[in-house]
């Protein structure tokens, strides 16, 4: 298959869990893999960044960003109810209001999933989209050639530059570590849908790409759950609610250390 084709099928890929989410919005696994999709194209374009225009590179790379970031509050939620799930689970107790914190959040998920379906907000995803379509269809891939010397030396290039952030990498410096995780996750992307340009060595850094995505994915989440429930926290106002929120964040902190 060739780079255009690959990028061509990345992009329908969007289209097709974007309808798949307005069908099924309740369902977490929609919002996420439609998330993954418009991330997944938005990396394979960062590594092909070296053979793109510059403006028609900044442009993509920025509607995208804006696509992914429209559910990211909805994918954090998602996560958040679930590792609330998971402490529930591991800590029984019939005089604990699980099932209030549990309407607190799901509530809250519904507004950020109504607001993602408001016609403003489905709009905005039109034009980003149809806007990344046209520039996709200025690119043309195909009359370029030495694809498998520039994707070996992509893949080699990327690997070592996020081996040794991993390598050097403080797990208390959040900022630091989500930046090491996109760059996994570009790697990862490019390693898999590129991988018949250079099948061994995509073979071995997806692998590890995947390993360090992870690490520093399981940390990130963490991060993320800590802050929100301490967000929630501040506002409800009973003191029970509050506490088993704060509970909830402590047991995120043990992720991180």
């Amino acid at each position: 298959m060739t780079i255009q084709k690959i990028i061509e099928k990345r992009y329908q890929a969007i289209q097709t869990e974007w309808t798949r989410y307005l069908n099924n919005p309740y369902d977490p696994n929609r919002a996420h893999d439609l998330r993954v999709m418009i991330r997944t194209l938005r990396g394979l374009i960062k590594f092909l960044k070296r053979r793109i225009d510059p403006a028609i590179y900044t442009g993509m790379d920025a509607e995208l960003s804006r696509s992914a970031n429209l559910f990211g509050t909805l994918r954090e939620l998602d996560v958040l109810i679930e590792e609330a799930g998971v402490y529930a689970y591991n800590h029984p107790d019939a005089q604990v209001n699980y099932r209030h914190l549990f309407k607190l959040l799901r509530d809250s998920r519904e507004q950020e999933m109504q607001r993602t379906l408001s016609k403003q907000a489905q709009q905005e995803l039109s034009t980003w989209l149809q806007q990344v379509g046209q520039q996709l269809n200025r690119l043309k891939f195909d009359d370029m050639t030495g694809w498998h010397q520039y994707v070996s030396s992509e893949l080699t290039r990327r690997d070592k530059q996020l081996t040794k952030r991993y390598q050097n990498l403080d797990y208390t410096d959040y900022p630091m570590v989500h930046k090491v995780r996109k760059r996994s996750k570009t790697l990862r992307y490019s390693a898999t849908y590129f991988s018949e340009f250079a099948p061994n060595k995509a073979k071995k850094t997806g692998k590890s790409a995947r390993e360090i995505q992870d690490l520093t994915g399981t940390i990130t989440d963490a991060h993320v759950n800590y802050v929100r429930l301490h967000q929630l926290a501040a506002q409800v106002t009973k003191d029970e609610d509050k506490k088993l929120l704060e509970k909830i964040a402590d047991e995120q902190l043990k992720k991180i250390r």
